[in-house]
């Protein structure tokens, strides 16, 4: 019964997604991801995410967005994390709804987060959620140009808010003679919400639904090839992208403890 409310909450976005769709303007597109994710532990107590995401529209002819993330971890105990960091990401015009900004230039955002991670399994499935809250300090940006209907970036920066939730299980597949697993699959769900007074169509902001297939090389290193899919409701509440991406994950976990002490 634990289980339930996520699961019943992946299936209830996946069916309400062609409803979303209706009297929208959507348009499916081919992105591709290649994303990097290293936690370096320090002590039993604290360790460092780092990460790199370099996103990929027109599957991969052109940037969407590339995102360096950081955050220092607390290890409460073994099932709970919480983290607090910061991200910077370039968003490019791409696609067939770009944001509205003329040929060769891109909008900033500067982006502190905080974290909450459960981990638990039930035999051999591991299950995560993980809770997170966004301040996202978006470049400000000009009114539509009367003519182009282009925006130009201007001084200072709009907060939005935004909070989300991933529901996350890895599977085993096969295990090497000692027992270590080696071939894994893992599931997700994700959903963006945002919340604030300047928020106006888009409480709902996206939802990535994907599956990974991994295999671990080595105690501190796995490698996962999936496929995600991005639904994302724009600022306007009319423009919808339904984004197929393929994702290549690479993951660090790498133990600095001093363990002869």
């Amino acid at each position: 019964m634990k289980h339930t409310l996520p699961i019943l909450l992946a299936a209830l976005l996946m069916a309400a997604q062609p409803a979303l769709a209706q009297e929208k303007n959507v348009e499916d597109q081919a992105l591709s991801w290649w994303c990097y994710f290293g936690t370096y532990r320090l002590t039993d107590k604290w360790s460092v995410w780092t990460e790199l995401q370099l996103r990929r529209a027109d599957f991969v002819n052109e940037w969407q967005q590339v995102l360096p993330r950081v955050g220092l971890n607390y290890h409460l105990n073994d099932n709970v994390i919480l983290t607090a960091g910061y991200a910077y990401l370039w968003t490019y015009p791409y696609g067939e709804q770009p944001i509205p900004l003329p040929e060769g230039e891109e909008r900033y955002e500067h982006r502190p987060w905080q974290q909450v991670t459960l981990l638990h399994a039930s035999g051999k499935v591991n299950f995560q959620h993980r809770f997170r809250l966004e301040q996202r300090f978006l470049q400000n940006w000009s009114a539509p140009d009367a003519s182009t209907g282009l925006r130009t970036i201007t001084d200072g920066f709009e907060l939005q808010n935004r909070m989300r939730y991933r529901f996350l299980l890895t599977i085993p597949l096969t295990r090497d003679e000692k027992g270590a697993q080696k071939l894994f699959a893992t599931v997700y769900d994700e959903i963006f919400i945002n919340f604030g007074d300047n928020i106006g169509f888009n409480l709902f902001d996206q939802n990535r639904l994907g599956v990974t297939l991994g295999y671990q090389f080595t105690r501190s290193f796995n490698a996962q090839i999936g496929y995600m899919n991005q639904f994302i409701q724009k600022a306007n509440g009319r423009d919808i992208e339904d984004n197929h991406a393929l994702t290549v994950f690479a993951f660090f976990n790498v133990d600095l403890r001093n363990k002869e002490k």
